[in-house]
C-alpha cells in the first residue's frame, strides 16, 4: 500500500511542477519571430481582431491570446478563430515551421476561396485541426492526410455547399490514413465520386473504427447505411442531416449504446422507428424531423430516456397517440411534434411534470387538446418560454400563460371565442398568433410590450 501511495504522490507533484512549468514557461526566441513573421505576413482587420492586435515584440509570446506552449517553450496551440483574416496562406508560411504544433484553429474567418494551404503537412504533430467556416475552396488537399496523429479534424462549411470537394484525394484515400481519428467533420464538402456517396458508411467504418463524432451534413449522400456502420461502437454524435439516404431507419443504430446526439434532418427516411431505438437511452439530443416516418409510436418508446433534452420529429407522418412515456422525461428542454398525423384527445396537464421545458409544438396535428383549468399552484414552476398549439380544437386559453412570461405564443386556428386576457400579452411577449378563432374584444386595461415583433388578430370577431 505504501508505495502505490508514494506513487500516486510523487505523480501528483510531478503533475504539478509540469504544469506550473508549462503556465510560466518563456517563449523561444525563434517561436517568437515565426509568430510575428506569421502576423506581418497576414491581412486582417485590427478593429474586429482581439487576438493578433495584442501580439508585440516587448511581450512574452507564450501570454499573447490565442497562443499557448508547452514547458520548453514551444508554442503548441494557436486559436485565432474569428480574427477577420482575410485573403490566404501560402504554402511557405512562416506558420507551418512551428513544427511542435499540436492544436490550430482557423476556423470562421474569411480565406475567400483560397485553398487550404499544402503547407499544412509539415505540422506533423498536429492533433486537432479547425478550419471550419473559414471560406476555404477548392480541392482539400492530400497533404492533409500525412496528418497521422489527428485525432480532431474541421473542415466543414466553408463558403457554401460543395466549395471544398474531394476528388483527388478521393474519400477513401483521404482517410485511410487517418485511423486515429476521434473527431470528423466534413459538413458541405462534396464528395466527387458517386459511388463514394454510396459507399460512403462503409468506408468510414473501415478505416476510422474510433470515431465519436462524425457529422456529413449537405455532403449529397445516400443510402442504405452499410452493416459495417454498426462497428462504431465509440459513435457519440452523429449528424447527417440534408443527405438524401432514402432508406429506413436501420436497427443498427441499437448497437450505438454511446449515442447522445442523433440528427437526420431532411433525409428522405421512410418507414416507422424500429423497436431497438429504445435501446439508446444515452440520447441529449434527438431530430429526425422532415422526413417520412409512418405509423404509430410505443407508449413505453422513450422510457429510460432521463437525458433527452431536445426531441423534434416535426414535419413526418406519425400517427395515434402522442407516446405517454414523453410526459416523464425530467431533462427535456423542448418538445417539437408539429405537422403530424398525431390523433386523440391530449391533456395539456400531462406535461405539468417537464418542469424544464421551455418549447411545446403540438401545431398541425389531428389532436384536441385540452387545456384543463389549472392554477398557479400547479404549473407556477414550469419554464416555458414558447408555446405553439395552431389546429388543436382549443376552446379557451391556456390559463397556465399567465404563470410564465412567454416569449412566443401561437394559437392560431382554434375555436377560442371571448375576450382575449390581458395577461396574454406578458412582458417579454416576442410573436403572438391569435387568428382564425372566435375572439370578439380586449381584456382592459391591457399593455402590449415593446418586445412585441408579429402581432395576428386576423380572421376573429373583434369589435371596432
Amino acid at each position: 500500500m505504501l508505495p502505490k501511495l508514494f506513487f500516486i504522490i510523487s505523480t501528483l507533484i510531478s503533475s504539478f511542477i509540469f504544469t506550473t512549468h508549462s503556465y510560466n514557461s518563456q517563449c523561444l526566441h525563434h517561436q517568437k519571430t515565426l509568430l510575428l513573421q506569421f502576423k506581418n505576413d497576414l491581412t486582417f482587420d485590427s478593429s474586429f481582431s482581439t487576438k493578433l492586435v495584442r501580439w508585440n515584440e516587448s511581450d512574452e509570446c507564450c501570454k499573447w491570446p490565442g497562443v499557448e506552449c508547452d514547458a520548453a517553450g514551444y508554442v503548441v496551440s494557436l486559436q485565432l478563430d474569428d480574427e477577420s483574416i482575410s485573403g490566404g496562406i501560402a504554402d511557405s508560411s512562416s506558420l507551418f515551421k512551428l513544427m511542435h504544433l499540436q492544436k490550430l484553429n482557423l476556423a470562421y474567418n474569411s480565406f475567400n476561396n483560397t485553398p487550404i494551404p499544402r503547407g499544412i503537412h509539415n505540422l506533423t504533430y498536429l492533433t486537432h485541426l479547425t478550419l471550419s467556416h473559414a471560406e476555404f475552396g477548392g480541392q482539400v488537399p492530400l497533404q492533409l492526410s500525412f496528418l497521422r496523429r489527428l485525432v480532431c479534424l474541421d473542415i466543414s462549411y466553408n463558403i457554401y455547399q460543395g466549395s471544398l470537394s474531394l476528388e483527388l484525394p478521393n474519400l477513401e484515400l483521404f482517410v485511410q490514413n487517418l485511423t486515429g481519428l476521434q473527431e470528423l467533420y466534413l459538413d458541405a464538402v462534396f464528395v466527387t465520386s458517386s459511388y463514394e456517396r454510396r459507399k460512403w458508411s462503409h468506408i468510414i467504418a473501415s478505416y476510422l473504427p474510433n470515431l465519436t463524432t462524425l457529422s456529413l451534413r449537405h455532403c449529397d449522400l445516400s443510402g442504405p447505411l452499410d452493416k459495417s456502420f454498426s462497428q462504431l461502437h465509440s459513435l457519440s454524435i452523429l449528424r447527417l442531416d440534408f443527405n438524401p439516404l432514402g432508406t429506413e431507419l436501420p436497427d443498427l443504430f441499437a448497437n450505438f449504446s454511446s449515442l447522445t446526439t442523433l440528427s437526420l434532418f431532411n433525409c428522405r427516411l421512410k418507414g416507422s422507428i424500429p423497436p431497438t431505438f429504445a435501446n439508446l437511452t444515452n440520447l441529449i439530443h434527438v431530430n429526425l424531423s422532415t422526413n417520412l416516418f409512418t405509423g404509430a409510436l410505443s407508449s413505453t418508446l422513450f422510457e429510460g430516456f432521463s437525458n433527452l433534452v431536445y426531441l423534434d420529429l416535426r414535419s413526418n407522418l406519425f400517427s395515434g397517440n402522442i407516446p405517454h412515456s414523453l410526459f416523464a422525461l425530467p431533462s427535456l428542454l423542448e418538445l417539437v411534434l408539429r405537422h403530424n398525423q398525431f390523433n386523440g384527445t391530449l391533456q395539456l396537464d400531462n406535461f405539468r411534470s417537464l418542469a424544464n421545458l421551455t418549447r411545446l409544438d403540438l401545431s398541425h396535428n389531428r389532436l384536441s387538446v385540452d387545456v384543463g383549468n389549472v392554477n398557479s399552484t400547479s404549473y407556477g414552476s414550469l419554464q416555458l418560454k414558447v408555446l405553439r398549439l395552431a389546429f388543436c380544437n382549443l376552446s379557451h386559453f391556456p390559463n397556465f400563460i399567465k404563470y410564465s412570461d412567454m416569449v412566443d405564443v401561437d394559437l392560431s386556428n382554434n375555436r377560442i371565442g371571448g375576450e382575449i386576457p390581458s395577461w396574454i400579452w406578458g412582458t417579454q411577449l416576442f410573436w403572438l398568433d391569435l387568428s382564425f378563432n372566435l375572439l370578439t374584444d380586449m381584456q382592459k386595461p391591457y399593455h402590449i410590450p415593446d418586445s412585441l415583433d408579429h402581432l395576428s388578430l386576423e380572421s376573429n370577431q373583434l369589435r371596432v
